[in-house]
C-alpha cells in the first residue's frame, strides 16, 4: 500500500510482467477446474483439449464460452451453486447471489480465498476512487444474498475504512443518522439511490447538500459516465462521485481515478478478460478505443470458476497511459448487449436514452424505464416513462411529452410514446431497472 496505490506492484505492472502472471496462474487454474469438475472436463474433453494446452491468452479460444443460463438453469434443477461448482461443501464457507437486473439470481459459492482475493480487487478500486482508512462510509447496498452487501463491506474493512453497514428499507432514518455526524462521511450506493436520497431529504425539509456526504462510491448500476447524470449527482448531494463497475459472480472490481478518465481494470492476476466482437464473437485486440464485449476466466477461484463467462456487458477500452500511474486498460461501460433492442432497424440502449433525458434538466430528472409491450419485430413507438421535476406544472406536461419524443427521435433516430410521472415514482433504493419486456 502507499498513497497512490494499494497493491502497487500489481497496479503498476508491465504488459509483459502481466503476461507472465496470467499464464502462471492460467496454467494452475485449468489443471485444477480439470480435475475438479466433470463438467469442465467434458467442456475440455469437446475441445479436444488438455490443461497443459493453455500457456497464454490466446490458447482459451480453443474453449467454448459459458453463458449465465447454463448455471442458473443447473441451479433449477437442484444443484446447489451449479454445474462449475469445484470446491467441496466443507471449503465453501458463503453463497451470496447475483444482483439479477436480468434474468434469475444465480447463487455464488465462495472459499476463503475466493474472499481475499474478491477483498484484495475491491481495495485495488475503492483505493483509486480515493477511499481510505480515514473515511466513515455508510454502505447502503442490499445486504439480502446481493454481493453488494456483506461481500462489498468486507472490501471497506479490508482497505481500512470505518464502515457502517446501513443497508437499504430506512433511507428518512438513513437521513438522519447522517444529518446527526458532525463530520465528513461517505456514501456506498447505486446512482439511483443517491438520487433517490436527495429527493427524500429535500421533501423532510433537509438540505441535502448540509448533510456531509463528501464522497460517493457508486456501482451496480451504469450510468455515471452518461453526461448530466454524474453531475446531477454531485450538484444534489455537494458531493465528489467516483465510478466503480463490479461483476458479483466473479469477484471483479474496476473504479476510477482522481482523474476520472474511465475505469482502471482491477482484476489483474485474479481475473483474465478477453474482448469480443458480440455479433462474430471473434477476439478483438485491446487498442485505443475499440469497442467490444467483455469474457472473463477466472485465475484462481476455488468455489466457482467461470472459464470464458460472456459478460454480455459492451464495452470501450482506452490503452494509452494515465496520468495516475496504472498500467492497465481503462474502460467504459456502453450497455449490455442483451439490453440492446431494435426500433424499426435502429440499435437501442438504455444508456443512450438516459443520456437523452439527463440533457432535459432540470425539467426531467433522468430517471426511466422504457416498456416493450410486445416482442420482436419492434415496429411500434416503445413507450418511455420518465419522471419530471417536482416544480414543473402538469399543464406543462404536454408540451413537455412532445419536447422529450422530439429529443428522442433527433439523438437516437426513433419515435416513442412518453409518459411522465412525479419525481420518485421510478427511483427506488434497489437497483433501477430500466429495461421492461412485458411480454
Amino acid at each position: 500500500m502507499s498513497d497512490s496505490y494499494w497493491n502497487e506492484e500489481i497496479e503498476t505492472m508491465s504488459a509483459k510482467a502481466v503476461e507472465r502472471l496470467e499464464s502462471e496462474r492460467l496454467q494452475t487454474q485449468m489443471e485444477y477446474v480439470y480435475a475438479k469438475s466433470a463438467y469442465f472436463r467434458a467442456q475440455f474433453d469437446k475441445a479436444n483439449v488438455k490443461p497443459e494446452s493453455f500457456k497464454h491468452r490466446n490458447d482459451l479460444e480453443e474453449l467454448p464460452f459459458m453463458e449465465k443460463y447454463e448455471i442458473a438453469n443447473s441451479q433449477l434443477e437442484g444443484h446447489l451453486l451449479g454445474i462449475n461448482q469445484c470446491a467441496s461443501q466443507e471449503d465453501i464457507i458463503r453463497i451470496h447471489a447475483t444482483g439479477g437486473t436480468t434474468g434469475r439470481p444465480m447463487r455464488v459459492g465462495w472459499t476463503r480465498r475466493d474472499i481475499a482475493d474478491y477483498c484484495e480487487v475491491g481495495s485495488r478500486a475503492l483505493w483509486a476512487n480515493g477511499c481510505r482508512p480515514t473515511d466513515v462510509v455508510f454502505e447502503c447496498m442490499n445486504y439480502n444474498l446481493y454481493a453488494g452487501g456483506v461481500s462489498d463491506h468486507l472490501c471497506f474493512e479490508t482497505l481500512g475504512a470505518t464502515t457502517i453497514p446501513f443497508g437499504v428499507g430506512n433511507s428518512l432514518r438513513l437521513l438522519e443518522m447522517m444529518n446527526e455526524i458532525q463530520q465528513d462521511i461517505s456514501i456506498w450506493a447505486t446512482p439511483s439511490y443517491a438520487i433517490r436520497l436527495a429527493t427524500l431529504a429535500r421533501e423532510n425539509g433537509i438540505e441535502p447538500q448540509n448533510i456531509g456526504v463528501r464522497k460517493g462510491f457508486f456501482s451496480g448500476e451504469p450510468g455515471m459516465q452518461v453526461p448530466g447524470y454524474r453531475e446531477k449527482i454531485e450538484d444534489s448531494l455537494g458531493l465528489v462521485s467516483f465510478d466503480m463497475y463490479g461483476t458479483g459472480e466473479l469477484g471483479m472490481h474496476s473504479g476510477e481515478c482522481a482523474h476520472r478518465n474511465n475505469l482502471h481494470y482491477g482484476g489483474t492476476g485474479v481475473v483474465l478478460t478477453e474482448l469480443i466482437d458480440p455479433e462474430t464473437t471473434k477476439p478483438i485486440p485491446f487498442e485505443e478505443g475499440v469497442i467490444g464485449e467483455f469474457v472473463y476466466t477466472s485465475l484462481r477461484r476455488e468455489a466457482c470458476p467461470h472459464l470464458r463467462m460472456r459478460s454480455r456487458d459492451l464495452m470501450q477500452v482506452f490503452v494509452e497511459p494515465c496520468p495516475c500511474g496504472r498500467t492497465d486498460f481503462r474502460f467504459k461501460t456502453l450497455g449490455r448487449s442483451d439490453d440492446m433492442f431494435i426500433v424499426k432497424g435502429v440499435n437501442v440502449f438504455p444508456l443512450g436514452v438516459q443520456a437523452t433525458l439527463s440533457s432535459m434538466r432540470p425539467k426531467l430528472n433522468g430517471e426511466f424505464q422504457i416498456i416493450l409491450d410486445r416482442p420482436p419485430p419492434i415496429d411500434y413507438a416503445p413507450r418511455i416513462i420518465a419522471e419530471v421535476a417536482r416544480d414543473v406544472p402538469k399543464e406543462q406536461y404536454d408540451v413537455l411529452i412532445s419536447e422529450t419524443m422530439a429529443a428522442i427521435a433527433n439523438d437516437l433516430n426513433f419515435s416513442t410514446a412518453v409518459e411522465l410521472v412525479e419525481e420518485g415514482s421510478i427511483s427506488t433504493e434497489k437497483k433501477s431497472q430500466r429495461l421492461i419486456r412485458d411480454y
